[in-house]
């Protein structure tokens, strides 16, 4: 059981009723706005606070803010290893290459900041590689979750995966947590700056249905909560505009869920797109209650303790330690009449609390925003918390 000390250099036991665990659960609100192939995240201008950082992205460690942008070589930090007799390497560096490319004493080495945003890939009815790996490697979830809703199903009378039409995007864990709240998602389509279409998951079985526009009641497409995956399903008109949606192609497309949030043609400026939903997220917070009670911190080994005019004698040696028990202790106690001394009582102000392990070790410092006056008939409870 970890203990506390007072300013004064008392150290008191945590009882098993002193400490407690207790696990918070937020739902941070996340919103993703799409429009001419750039991404916005919760209306942020990124650069403004980290010139490193594009827009729409969570820097992972908040490396490099505000580094030197005018020099030809930015000065900013990176990671690197040097190839010694360890041969460690960077995990995407294979053995091959760090047998073959680099000598003993070579600095390999990677860049900060890192990363991440959401991302968009829409397939077409082809079964073509980058769409088969990518439904290969969700095939037993999607067949997991058909217990929520026969859509969810691979392969079934709603729909072959591998023969629709697919708009998948994928939200790094980064900006939800432990998942994505069910009843949380929702998606809008504008086109010339007017709502087209809006869409739900407003059962909360992870189906999304259009709540407003010419196919309102449609399924368009299913979320997969704890993977972080929104997969669209419909390519059906939801109003009549027309643009070149599809990349490098410059054909007229009728506007549909299939090229929500479509990032690769220059040509689709009328249309933008709104994602918003809520993370899951866990917090684990320690309270320790630290008790200064009443008789107790009450002496400090502050010098301005004792009275000006008191000389404090010391004498040590090998086997004994002696203070003068004749040192006069300053009267702080405040009177209410003028010319009159108070009567002497041992007064005290608790700053700080620290924190010890079971071996003393200072393992932490609560500090007071204004310190507490302690009286010999006072008794306080420092209630103190720390996110873990």
């Amino acid at each position: 059981m970890p203990s506390h000390e007072s300013t004064y250099g008392n150290f008191f036991k945590f009882n098993k009723d002193d400490v407690f665990l207790n696990r918070i659960k937020t739902y941070p609100k996340v919103e993703f706005f799409i429009y001419d192939g750039t991404i916005y995240y919760n209306n942020e201008n990124q650069k403004e606070s980290n010139y490193h950082t594009p827009h729409g992205h969570i820097n992972l460690y908040e490396l490099n803010v505000n580094r030197n942008l005018l020099s030809s070589e930015p000065d900013l930090i990176y990671p690197f290893i040097t190839k010694a007799g360890s041969l460690f390497s960077f995990k995407t560096t294979s053995t091959d290459s760090l047998n073959l490319d680099f000598a003993f004493g070579d600095v390999m080495k990677m860049s900060y900041p890192l990363t991440a945003s959401i991302s968009i890939d829409q397939y077409g009815t082809t079964l073509t590689a980058a769409k088969r790996d990518v439904l290969y490697a969700l095939q037993t979830t999607f067949n997991h979750y058909t217990t929520l809703h026969p859509h969810y199903a691979y392969s079934s009378s709603f729909g072959d995966k591998e023969k629709q039409e697919l708009n998948i995007i994928s939200i790094p864990s980064i900006f939800y947590g432990s998942g994505i709240k069910k009843g949380s998602i929702i998606m809008k389509y504008y086109v010339s700056g007017t709502l087209a279409a809006e869409v739900s998951d407003k059962y909360r079985d992870g189906r999304l249905i259009q709540t407003s526009g010419t196919t309102t009641g449609n399924t368009i497409g299913l979320a997969l909560y704890n993977e972080g995956f929104l997969v669209i399903t419909s390519s059906a008109a939801i109003s009549g505009h027309q643009e070149a949606y599809a990349p490098n192609d410059s054909t007229p497309r009728n506007a549909s869920w299939h090229y929500f949030a479509a990032t690769g043609s220059e040509s689709s400026m009328s249309s933008s797109y709104l994602l918003e939903f809520k993370g899951v997220n866990y917090i684990d917070t320690l309270t320790m209650h630290a008790h200064a009670k009443e008789k107790q911190l009450n002496f400090s080994n502050n010098p301005t303790f004792l009275t000006g005019s008191a000389k404090r004698t010391v004498f040590s040696s090998s086997i004994a330690y002696y203070e003068d028990a004749k040192s006069e202790i300053k009267n702080i106690v405040s009177s209410s009449y003028k010319g009159h001394n108070a009567t002497y009582k041992p007064v005290t102000y608790i700053s700080k609390v620290g924190i010890y392990d079971k071996d003393k070790n200072l393992i932490a410092i609560a500090g007071l925003a204004n310190p507490v006056r302690k009286l010999e008939d006072r008794g306080y409870t420092f209630k103190l918390k720390i996110d873990i």
